[in-house]
């Protein structure tokens, strides 16, 4: 307790986190049939219960090398670019896109397109340049990590996730599995993982970390940012209808992605803090997200 009250950006940033947090939940509670339970049990299980595995896992952590530091004053250029990529490209461009390509397939490879131009090529040209960063576990500890996060993640997606009811509506023959597997989970790691691991955590959280010196803040602030960044999405192209919501507010896109998408990211937040490796998240949030994608992959 006595470290965290020195740790005045962990403060700060746990203060906004929870006004946000509950300002959010406020907010979704004015819509008709709304409950706590389900926010409030995501947040137990991904902003509490999750990030502590992965504390855990990675205890005493063996540093491979000193990261290199960037400047300060870099932060406000990538928060500039997260703006303009919030406001243009998934608020704009994105549903300029589901306009003028209709068809699912057509249009996903479209957008897995702009998604890798504007969250990997484009910001790693701007931001990453004379800034690496090494891995501060070994390979051994990093896979063993995978394995139990991977697995612990899985089975809460089995258990309380859509996928595998989806997948019980689509009763897909075997054949279709063996090929949608693999090809859905690489599909993943590139389109989900490669491209918010890279923009949100290598990028967003390391410069948040560099400039306010604490990991604790960087890890609330880029799970915030995180999510605040799918409420477009929500709100302008029809990922609303998926959340049971057919007349969507900004308030309300707002509200949900704090507290129903926000959580995910604190768990992702923490292994990267502590083990520096960007194919481990990246991979891990490919994989992840295989489960409940994989119906729709087929579908598409």
């Amino acid at each position: 307790m006595r470290r965290l009250a020195s740790d005045h950006p962990a403060a700060i940033a746990i203060i906004v986190a929870a006004t946000v947090y509950a300002l959010s939940l406020m907010a979704l509670l004015r819509e008709p049939g709304a409950a706590l339970i389900e926010p409030l049990f995501l947040f137990c299980v991904l902003g509490i219960v999750t990030p502590g595995l992965a504390y855990a896992l990675t205890r005493k952590p063996r540093l491979v090398s000193r990261p290199l530091i960037a400047p300060p004053t870099r932060l406000g250029g990538v928060l500039t670019y997260l703006l303009m990529f919030s406001l243009l490209v998934l608020g704009w461009i994105f549903s300029a896109v589901q306009s003028a390509w209709p068809e699912a397939s057509t249009r996903s490879v479209v957008v897995a397109a702009l998604k890798l131009l504007t969250m990997v090529v484009l910001p790693g040209w701007l931001f990453l340049r004379g800034f690496p960063q090494r891995p501060r576990l070994g390979p051994a500890r990093l896979w063993f990590v995978f394995v139990a996060m991977g697995s612990a993640l899985f089975v809460f997606q089995a258990v309380f996730g859509r996928g595998l009811s989806g997948l019980r509506e689509l009763d897909p023959a075997l054949p279709v599995l063996l090929w949608a597997l693999p090809s859905c989970w690489v599909w993943q790691v590139i389109e989900a993982g490669l491209c918010e691991e890279v923009m949100f955590r290598r990028i967003l959280q390391q410069r948040i970390a560099d400039a306010t010196r604490s990991q604790v803040a960087a890890v609330l602030w880029a799970s915030l940012l995180f999510g605040l960044a799918h409420a477009p999405g929500l709100y302008l192209r029809g990922a609303h209808l998926t959340e049971g919501v057919t007349d969507p507010t900004p308030i309300w896109a707002l509200a949900y992605s704090v507290a129903m998408i926000a959580p995910a990211g604190i768990a992702f937040g923490v292994l990267w803090a502590r083990t520096r490796s960007l194919w481990l998240v990246v991979v891990l949030h490919g994989s992840v997200d295989l489960l409940p994608q994989l119906a729709p992959f087929i579908r598409t």
